[in-house]
């Protein structure tokens, strides 16, 4: 019997709230709160990113619609403007995701630090614990490859 290899509307819906939301939601509410100093501007605040999130979601499905094609956003641009710009933007993803996904490795850590450890003094440790996390979740990512 031949794998199923098809996502499931909830499995890109998690996938998408996941990348949206992030680990951030866990450090940014208090410092955005604090600064704020009024109930009303901390939620209006987050209300207004919601719906320019909304409608960012809403333009990349429109261009999705539009031009139906494998290759993400290298097609998008390449087709829009021109194959070298389509490459800078892919390269610019690539760092980028590879840069959050370290800093959502550090933060997942320090929490698990302070959860399991009691805060342990340094940041040597958070650090080799978020490459562990990333590499584990490689391996897993890894292994976990049909072909």
């Amino acid at each position: 019997m031949q794998a199923k290899k098809q996502l499931s509307l909830f499995d890109l819906s998690m996938i998408v709230v996941s990348l949206v939301i992030g680990m951030g939601i866990f450090r940014n509410p208090a410092s955005v709160a604090a600064t704020s100093g009024n109930d009303t501007i901390f939620f209006a605040v987050w209300i207004v990113g919601g719906i320019i999130a909304l409608c960012g979601a809403l333009t990349y499905a429109e261009i999705g619609l539009r031009l139906p094609a494998m290759g993400g956003y290298y097609k998008v641009f390449a087709h829009c403007y021109h194959p070298a710009i389509g490459f800078s933007v892919n390269a610019i993803i690539l760092i980028s995701n590879a840069a959050s996904l370290a800093v959502v490795a550090l933060i997942g850590s320090d929490y698990v630090s302070d959860l399991l450890f009691g805060k342990p003094s340094g940041t040597f440790f958070n650090t080799t614990m978020a490459i562990v996390a990333v590499a584990i979740f490689f391996c897993v990512n890894l292994f976990g490859l049909k072909t």
